[in-house]
């Protein structure tokens, strides 16, 4: 398998088990909103919940689950790919050899 096509199924593979594991936390935070890191975990699906109550286009029953859980997995999913690419770019620029 050549080199390019191999670290875009890596980088596939551990974007799918983010949004996986993510997934598990929002449907988790979704039966415990009692307390507030489930509310801050289930925040953005509820935040488009919201949304779509006020449009009158609001899913309920298990539809109004999976926009909880889907939103809330999508949204945290990039934000923790995003902040580990912006690492591994300011990793690269520290380590970075000065030519002189």
């Amino acid at each position: 398998m050549p080199p390019g096509k191999r670290s875009k199924l890596t980088a596939s593979i551990r974007a799918l088990a983010v949004f996986t594991l993510t997934g598990i936390a929002a449907a988790v935070a979704l039966t415990h909103m009692d307390n507030l890191p489930a509310f801050i975990m289930i925040a953005p699906g509820y935040l488009v919940q919201a949304w779509l109550f006020e449009t009158h286009r609001a899913l309920g029953g298990f539809g109004y689950q999976v926009t909880m859980v889907g939103v809330s997995a999508l949204v945290w999913s990039l934000l923790i790919l995003i902040l580990a690419v912006a690492i591994r770019l300011l990793r690269r620029l520290v380590r970075r050899p000065h030519a002189d």
